[in-house]
């Protein structure tokens, strides 16, 4: 099944500044572009926003719903906590971003870079990836209703892993690590026949030469 992606538009924005933001802050109708210091948004609601070309470090425990951001660049984000509702990401890179224990939902991610994608003990549904590579994505997870197009991977992490629905066939990847966590993927054929052999491994088959 294919993520449910709910459409929306931002209404007319005014223009935010760093000093809007703050720790436990309640943020709507802003858009923030070209901030000179990097954005810290611990615990932060955010609702109907944008962020255009903006340094990230944290936004650890925030709320975001129905926000789009646009060329963000984070190094590290510590994104533990949060909660995406109706957001697009787009066009931007991430050294490393931790989703650990955070919440997905109604989530598009498009044309963006990540170093290591930590969804270990998160919540997500309904998200799609477009365009978009890793070098590891760790599954480890509730993961449901999600799909990947024209991405890739060097590293695909299921261990722990709980899917259902996930939709892997517009992902490339070079290593599995969980084999026995992919339960509730779909793959495609010639995917599977790239796996053959660790599956093979796993289950204690010899394979003839």
């Amino acid at each position: 099944m294919n993520p449910k992606i709910r459409t929306f538009k931002l209404p007319e924005l005014a223009s935010g500044y760093a000093g809007d933001i703050s720790s436990g802050q309640y943020i709507e109708l802003l858009e923030f572009a070209n901030l000179d210091a990097p954005v810290q948004a611990d615990e932060v609601r955010l609702e109907e926003c944008r962020f255009t070309s903006v340094a990230v470090e944290s936004l650890r425990n925030a709320r975001l719903m129905q926000c789009e951001l646009e060329q963000i660049g984070a190094p590290s984000l510590n994104a533990a906590g949060t909660f995406f509702n109706d957001v697009r990401v787009a066009h931007s890179r991430f050294g490393s971003a931790d989703f650990a224990e955070a919440e997905l939902d109604g989530v598009v991610f498009e044309n963006c870079k990540f170093g290591w994608l930590n969804l270990r003990r998160a919540k997500v549904r309904d998200v799609l990836f477009r365009n978009c590579q890793f070098e590891e994505i760790d599954f480890g997870g509730q993961i449901q209703r999600v799909s990947f197009i024209d991405s890739r991977t060097s590293v695909l992490n299921g261990i722990g892993a709980q899917l259902r629905d996930v939709d892997l066939q517009g992902l490339d990847f070079a290593q599995v690590e969980g084999l026995e966590s992919l339960r509730g993927a779909r793959i495609s054929s010639l995917q599977l026949s790239l796996l053959a052999e660790d599956m093979a491994q796993h289950l204690g088959i010899r394979v003839a030469p």
